[in-house]
């Protein structure tokens, strides 16, 4: 597990914007925040280096990234690992930085599928210096994103008065066979569906069957999926697109929102998921 402590606060900051802007993209990922007592330089180092032997007993093997931040506080934001494995890694450091200089630590967990807004504002908060966001304005923060889901919901609702229709219109671009029918076999009776099996497909048929929703597949056999995504979000600002992958890293996910997409479904997915994307679009 990589840990940074160079520019830590501010390579944290792209990662918290993505969560705040969709938690549900981050099924199956945590949080361990610690936060510790005032440091000077010769203690923070070794607090980095105790750190650094607790993750490589714990969490050796687990996929994620620590941000070993300047103004006290750690993030180790992992995917898929136990609740009790994490509060132990906690406790565990708490109490090792206690029994070595005396120095008073705490940890909390949040999973960020279900506590992400909460997260966010909270590092949002530690990190004021470095956001533009004022901290005044952080409470509205789950409320400006439920708003902009609502908008997106507005928009679509539009759409289909326009178009006489009754059902979210879903475009699927994915090339495995098996990945379309599970998919089409989930929404059969929440939307109309189309798909397509590679990008050049996508983009004829994004003009003709104009969809509500675009559920995109990241490897596709023609182009990579985030150039299908920069082409709608180009031609279309205020699409929802939702991007699959197998590869839900930290950075996949980070990427994807960042470049303008409404969410992230790790395959293999939740029928649950794909269906909160087709009811908050629906209202």
């Amino acid at each position: 597990m990589e840990i940074l402590s160079v520019n830590a606060q501010t390579k944290l900051t792209g990662v918290v914007s993505a969560i705040g802007r969709n938690p549900l993209s981050w099924q199956g990922w945590f949080s361990l925040h610690i936060t510790m007592a005032n440091l000077d330089d010769d203690r923070q180092q070794e607090c980095l280096l105790w750190t650094k032997s607790i993750i490589e007993s714990y969490l050796q093997d687990t996929e994620g990234r620590v941000f070993f931040c300047g103004n006290n506080h750690i993030h180790i934001l992992c995917k898929s690992t136990g609740q009790a494995i994490l509060e132990e890694t906690g406790t565990q450091i708490c109490e090792l930085f206690y029994a070595e200089n005396g120095m008073l630590a705490t940890y909390q967990i949040y999973n960020l599928a279900t506590d992400g807004f909460s997260y966010a504002q909270r590092v949002l908060e530690e990190n004021d210096d470095i956001f533009s966001i004022p901290v005044s304005a952080l409470s509205g923060l789950e409320n400006s994103i439920e708003n902009k889901i609502s908008e997106i919901g507005r928009i679509g609702a539009e759409k289909r008065v326009m178009n006489h229709q009754d059902y979210t219109k879903v475009l699927l671009v994915e090339d495995d066979p098996v990945t379309r029918w599970m998919v089409r076999n989930a929404l059969k009776y929440e939307c109309q569906f189309a798909t397509a099996p590679t990008a050049n497909k996508a983009f004829a048929m994004y003009s003709s069957y104009q969809p509500d929703i675009v559920f995109l597949d990241i490897n596709l056999p023609d182009k990579n999926g985030y150039e299908v995504l920069e082409w709608i979000m180009r031609n279309d600002p205020g699409a929802c697109v939702v991007m699959f992958s197998s590869n839900d890293n930290l950075d996949n996910i980070t990427g994807a929102l960042e470049d303008g997409a409404s969410g992230f479904i790790a395959k293999p997915f939740l029928k649950e998921s794909l269906l909160h994307y087709i009811h908050n679009h629906t209202g």
